[in-house]
Order: C-alpha cells, then sequence, then structure tokens
C-alpha cells in the first residue's frame, strides 16, 4: 500500500482554519488507529482527544498547528499549561502527544519527530488510599431504608467492595452480566478483556433487595408509575439514577460522598477506595497476589503489587501495636 504524502510542516502565521481543520482530522484519525489497536475504554479516548484538542490550542497561540511544531514549540506548551496539574496528569498528557507524534512518524506524515526528546514529568510513587472493615459498613449503615434509592447505594457499596469493580464497569454493568446462581459477574474491563467476579453473600443479598423492590421503581415499571423513556440498549443497566437514566461515573462519585457526609466521615470515599480496599483485605487475609490480580482485572502482575506495600505496612503497625517489644 502506498504511503501517504508527508504533509506540509512549513513555519506560518496563525493557522489558517484549514491547517485547524487538519489538526482536528489528523487527532481525530489517531484516535480511531489507537482505539482499535490498543482496543482502548471510551473513558480513555475521550481523555487524549482532550489532551491534545488542548495541546493543539496552545500551539496555536504560538502561531503553530501539530504538523508544524517543533521541540522547542512543544517544550513552550507544556511549560505554560503544567501549572496546578499533578504529574500524574501532566505524564499523560506527555504520553498522548507523543504516541500520537509517533504515529505521524510511523504514517510518513512529518519527516521527524519533534517529541523524540520530551521527557515524563517526575512523579513518585503514591499508595492508594484504603479504608477499613467498619468504614464501609458506616457506609451502609447511612444508605439504611427501603426507599428505592436507598437499595440502590447499598447494592452499589457493597458489590463495589465485593467485587472490587472500577466505578465505570459498575456504571456500565447490566442486568444480563449477573449471574446469581454462581455469585459471580462477567466484567468486560479495559482493553476489552473479559474476567469473572464472585461477589459475596451480602452483596448478592443487597443486590437482590434492590433488583427486586427497587430498580423497577426507578425505571418506571412498577405499578402505578409512568414508564421512563431509557436510551437505545439502555434498559438493562443494573444501577439507575431517579430519574430512571443510566447511573454515571460522576453520580456515582457524588453518591458516595452524599453517604460520607451523612455518615460523619471528615473525608471523602471515591468508588476507587472500595476497590483498593477490597484488594488489600484480601491480602491482608492471605490471598495469593496472583489471584488478586485476575480478580482486578491488571494486564500486569507489577500494577497489583503496589498492594504488597500496603500490606506490609498493616503487618507492621500490627507488630508494633501488638508485640510486647513493638
Amino acid at each position: 500500500m502506498a504511503s501517504r504524502p508527508l504533509l506540509d510542516t512549513k513555519s506560518s502565521t496563525i493557522p489558517s482554519s484549514a491547517q485547524a481543520d487538519q489538526s482536528s482530522r489528523l487527532i481525530e484519525e489517531w484516535l480511531r488507529a489507537r482505539k482499535y489497536e490498543r482496543q482502548l475504554a471510551s473513558n480513555t479516548v475521550a481523555a487524549y482527544r482532550r489532551d491534545l484538542q488542548r495541546f493543539a490550542a496552545s500551539l496555536q497561540e504560538r502561531h503553530r498547528d501539530l504538523p508544524s511544531a517543533t521541540p522547542a514549540d512543544l517544550h513552550a506548551a507544556f511549560a505554560s499549561a503544567s501549572g496546578g496539574i499533578s504529574a500524574r496528569t501532566e505524564n499523560r498528557r506527555r504520553a498522548a502527544v507523543r504516541n500520537f507524534y509517533r504515529w505521524l512518524l510511523r504514517e510518513r506524515r512529518i519527516p521527524a519527530d519533534p517529541s523524540a526528546e520530551l521527557q515524563g514529568a517526575e512523579i513518585g510513587r503514591s499508595l492508594p488510599k484504603v479504608v477499613k472493615l467498619d468504614y464501609i459498613e458506616a457506609l451502609l449503615r447511612a444508605a439504611v431504608g427501603d426507599e428505592p434509592v436507598n437499595l440502590r447505594n447499598r447494592a452499589l457499596i457493597e458489590l463495589a467492595y465485593s467485587a472490587g469493580l472500577r466505578v465505570s464497569e459498575l456504571c456500565g454493568l447490566r442486568l444480563r452480566q449477573t449471574n446469581f446462581s454462581e455469585r459471580v459477574l462477567r466484567i468486560r474491563g479495559k482493553g476489552n478483556k473479559e474476567r469473572l467476579c464472585p461477589f459475596g453473600e451480602q452483596a448478592a443479598a443487597a443486590l437482590h433487595a434492590y433488583l427486586e423492590s427497587g430498580r423497577s421503581f426507578l425505571r418506571g415499571t412498577a405499578p402505578d408509575s409512568s414508564p421512563v423513556p431509557l436510551p437505545d440498549r439502555a434498559e438493562d443497566f443494573v444501577f439507575l439514577t431517579r430519574s430512571g437514566l443510566p447511573l454515571t461515573r460522576f453520580g456515582c462519585a457524588a453518591t458516595l460522598r452524599a453517604l460520607c457526609k451523612q455518615a460523619g466521615f471528615t473525608h471523602h470515599i471515591s468508588p476507587h477506595t472500595l476497590r483498593h480496599s477490597f484488594a488489600t483485605h484480601l491480602l491482608e487475609g492471605g490471598a495469593d497476589l496472583r489471584v488478586v490480580q485476575e480478580l482486578l482485572g491488571h494486564s500486569s502482575i507489577t500494577t497489583t503489587e503496589i498492594y504488597t506495600h500496603l500490606d506490609r505496612d498493616y503487618l507492621t503497625e500490627t507488630v508494633r501495636s501488638f508485640h510486647p517489644r513493638g
């Protein structure tokens, strides 16, 4: 197959609308290629799109477009946009730009890669936040009651902690993915990889109560309720809002913030905190690291190994607290 011609990368004044359109088309073309090659989640694709659009806008302020950018342009663009963001976010943005330019070079759209010398920001190793079981039980007590939303919230917390799901997996959970007889969820996670996630007896009871007595009211299919139209193919989402629509990641986080406040916590617990607590508590109980890796859906064991640091901290704390000469 013939290679595509090199793009015009000559320096210019403020990019014309045609040049701006070209940058937008290149971004979308790269995103389609990345999504196809890496099976990226839609949230990841959206983050990359925002990163590159922000970067392109910064270049335009310097009278450049994406194909004509030089290494000096890249360094200047990142230097002006680095204030107020974390090193982790900065690294994601830089990685998106590097991958984009490598793709342009591979596709013979540019003669040289201006991002070749672009380094990542320094980032320290941060341990995930974990809460003890009594915090989770306090959250469940804050959601006591037989109202549909309370039934949903208890099922949400129980399932997040019992199965270690990502927030996107929780919000995207469908009825057809739930097997009550075997108490497992068939989850399709990052990279479109499928895994089985067992859930406990208490989580099963909370989920069953919600599906039997809560979801139908949120859905609008309970007796004496008006049906709520849902988007196409959305009728089988497990977790719904008060309006009968699928619960979003932001809605899930807001729900936990409200429950934390109701429980009297001085800090918030995020959906990911429940996932981290799930993994850490398993390791504290003696679970094999490889098993935890499989349950979490990590492609690399090194990602899961961060929890062993938490486990060692727990062991150290236990020795200091209970050993006669700790």
